[in-house]
């Protein structure tokens, strides 16, 4: 018994066939896959040879079976360009601190977080959890949504995505904008329990506008509400507020004042401070091309407080609705794309897929992927970008009729449903891992020897509070002024005092220079 292309999964493939699964997301079916594949390898190890695997090696739940999936072609090509990632998730298995940061960018299929929930959980499954990371509240903004993500408000808000860029409303790090002029505006964000699986946190990282707001910050877990002012030049994209508890909802309020600014928000980064691990942040835009996100200034300049480790980009579905596609100008707006995504994070690494075969008006497979994805794979090879050939590895475009006829694509015939984005997330997930275990066979990770301890001295107690940062602008330059004798060393500089923003409360403003 081999349990590459287990049973367990066939069975769950099968569900989707009847027409059972389409009530379980991707988040729920990985959880089932997961636990009932560890249940497997327990009864069944001492038979199959199991054990005799490399305990260090990283093994995700294997994909399913099917008969027109290219199981030997899915591997990464170019692996060697993510290196870089690779030895950060390397020091952080073997090491047990530290995070890593992915942020997966794609168009319709990535909104929908199926393939990226199955990576999102793969990759926290073996790595470490360090939180949900960037989430958006697209019910607010008329859109669909992950399946764990729920949103409301006490007011109606105005939207806009960078699809279309001559609105007025602006779109920032998700790729999306929401406005309100309700001076009591509130913005409610809770994290739904998937399958028994509730993702906590107790650090946000908020993406709002650069202006000086006032915000009230509540949840059901916290001892009181309390409110924060923000006050940040055009060069500060985020702010973070901590918490002393984990949490699964908080609400954010603008509290209304003589400031008649209006309320925006662009996403929020849901964290486990203090806990090392993957943070995987989905940013996905409904109709989305490659183009469409270059010029948007707002979107790059916040991009970059998420400090990625690796992009991975699946955009081209949109781009092959055009059957004349320009694969010369593709590969040319790809390569700025990269280049943009270098600027921000000149360290990291990045990872381009082809899109999935798909119908053109639902007549018959679009060949123009096919376009696509060659313009795509040209573009990476001449420079050296590490890709995932999704379309080759599911069966090219003749394959989409197998999609269409297990009935693993949804009736539009151009998105997938929970089996088949679920499929495409586990091919993914185990390409990664290949790649990542040969890397780590091919550099063993030499754990650094801990210094010897320094004598112990009397520490000051530690009371742990909410802290929320803000600049201050740069310290004046002072004159020269003559020798004063030495202080006691506790003495500092003077700057303005953490104070508690409400009586009662454990929460600080922290000001930095």
């Amino acid at each position: 018994m081999i349990l590459s292309n287990g049973r367990y999964i066939v069975i769950i493939a099968h569900l989707a066939a009847v027409g059972s699964f389409t009530v379980i997301s991707p988040l729920a079916v990985m959880s089932m896959a997961s636990r009932l594949a560890s249940l497997l390898l327990i009864l069944f190890a001492p038979f199959v040879g199991v054990a005799q695997q490399d305990n260090d090696a990283w093994y995700p739940v294997p994909a399913q079976h099917y008969g027109f999936i290219q199981y030997d072609e899915n591997v990464i090509s170019l692996p060697h360009g993510l290196d870089s990632f690779f030895y950060k998730l390397q020091a952080l298995k073997h090491n047990h601190n530290g995070r890593v940061n992915v942020i997966h960018i794609g168009d319709s299929h990535t909104q929908a977080d199926g393939v990226t929930a199955v990576m999102r959980l793969g990759l926290q499954e073996y790595f470490g959890n360090a939180g949900r990371g960037l989430v958006f509240p697209y019910q607010l903004a008329n859109s669909n949504a992950p399946h764990d993500i729920r949103s409301s408000s006490n007011t109606s808000w105005k939207s806009n995505r960078l699809t279309s860029p001559d609105k007025p409303i602006a779109t920032g790090i998700s790729g999306y904008g929401i406005h309100s002029a309700n001076q009591n505006a509130a913005v409610n964000i809770a994290l739904k329990d998937m399958d028994g699986r509730q993702e906590r946190f107790n650090r946000m990282v908020f993406f709002l506008c650069n202006d000086n707001v006032c915000y009230r910050m509540s949840d059901s877990n916290l001892a009181s509400p309390f409110t924060f002012n923000t006050t940040r030049s055009t060069t500060e994209n985020s702010f973070t507020v901590n918490t002393d508890s984990m949490i699964t909802s908080f609400q954010l309020a603008k509290v209304s004042s003589t400031n008649a600014v209006d309320y925006s928000f662009y996403g929020v980064s849901l964290e486990k401070r203090d806990t090392p691990g993957v943070l995987y942040h989905t940013i996905g835009v409904n109709g989305a091309r490659y183009d469409q996100f270059l010029p948007n200034d707002l979107f790059w300049s916040q991009l970059k407080d998420l400090d990625g480790d690796l992009f991975i980009v699946s955009l081209g579905t949109n781009e092959a609705q055009n059957p004349t596609v320009n694969e010369a100008a593709l590969s040319a707006t790809c390569d700025s794309f990269v280049r943009m995504i270098h600027r921000i994070a000149p360290h990291a690494a990045v990872l381009i897929t082809t899109p999935a075969g798909s119908y053109y008006r639902k007549k018959k497979p679009n060949k123009s992927i096919q376009n696509v994805a060659d313009a795509l794979k040209r573009y990476c090879t001449t420079a050296h970008v590490p890709y995932w050939d999704l379309l080759d590895v599911s069966g090219g475009v003749p394959g989409t009729l197998s999609w269409k006829k297990l009935s693993l694509i949804s009736q539009d015939l151009v998105h997938y449903n929970n089996a088949g984005y679920y499929l495409q997330g586990q091919l993914l997930l185990n390409a990664v891992a290949k790649s990542y275990n040969t890397f780590e066979k091919a550099h063993p990770y030499a754990v650094k020897k801990a210094a010897a301890p320094a004598k112990a001295t009397p520490a000051n107690k530690i009371i742990k509070t909410e802290v929320v940062k803000a600049k201050l602008p740069p310290e004046p330059a002072k004159a020269p002024e003559p020798k004063k004798p030495e202080v006691p060393p506790t003495l500092k500089p003077s700057v303005p005092e953490d104070q508690p923003t409400k009586p009662g409360s454990n929460i600080k403003v922290q000001y930095e220079w």
